[in-house]
């Protein structure tokens, strides 16, 4: 499928991809490179209600880094 990047380098996944992987509305993805390819992975977040925003957002960022090295 072909899907064209936007001038704020936004793209959309096809409604079958979405399907096919069960990518929703809020969900995240974490986007690397293996061998020149873009490769999109579903990753789940679990909340944590405990800890502040900006608390929970620094210990997000580093888990979805953990993940994809």
């Amino acid at each position: 499928m072909l899907v064209k990047v936007s001038s704020k380098g936004l793209i959309t996944l096809p409604k079958p991809i979405r399907e096919e992987f069960l990518v929703d509305k809020g969900d995240y993805l974490a986007v690397s490179t293996e061998g020149g390819k873009i490769v999109f992975r579903k990753v789940k977040i679990e909340l944590d209600w405990e800890n502040s925003d900006d608390v929970w957002k620094e210990y997000a960022a580093k888990k979805l880094a953990d993940k994809n090295n």
